[in-house]
């Protein structure tokens, strides 16, 4: 893909998390479990994260961006949802402090999962193209598939570790 076309799948990303963000803000006025939407948000991930995996193979650049869009879509309920919870339980005199905490949290791990996802790519597509996979994963997407697949990996964790704040409301 061309400059005009990634650049284009970087604001489908962002329009995904925009339209992510709005709808979790229209369902939690309404009194929602932000625990529940950020958790509904991960799993939504999976699926995203599958089609963009699966586009490589089926050569789809219609998959791609549907995949692309609902990761962003998934992205941005999860982060309303988690800032949400994490406001929620702060006691009142901390909220400030558990904002920045959230925002300090969310920026690591994007810069963390930024440096690790290109070096996890870099390093599995070189073996890939080297034959280590065998030839039916000789293609360099096979270091962007091992991403992905680590990134549901990672998802089932998450869903599994924030489970247990559904419904809880206790501050700290």
């Amino acid at each position: 893909m061309g400059v005009g076309a990634t650049t284009w799948l970087t604001a489908t990303l962002a329009g995904g998390g925009l339209a992510g963000f709005a709808l979790a803000s229209s369902i939690l006025s309404r009194g929602a479990d932000p625990a529940r939407l950020a958790l509904t948000g991960a799993w939504l991930g999976i699926p995203a994260f599958a089609a963009v995996m699966l586009a490589a193979t089926a050569q789809s650049v219609g998959l791609f961006a549907c995949g692309v869009l609902v990761i962003g879509f998934a992205a941005g309920m999860f982060g309303h949802g988690t800032l949400t919870v994490t406001m929620n339980r702060a006691p009142k005199e901390q909220t400030g402090l558990a904002l920045s905490a959230w925002g300090a949290v969310q920026a690591t791990a994007a810069g963390v999962a930024v440096a690790l996802g290109g070096l996890l790519r870099d390093v599995v597509s070189a073996m890939a193209t080297q034959g280590w996979f065998g030839a039916a994963l000789s293609a360099p997407a096979t270091g962007y598939a091992f991403v992905y697949a680590v990134e549901i990996a990672l998802l089932a964790v998450t869903i599994f570790a924030m489970s247990g704040l559904v419904g809880d409301t206790r501050r700290l």
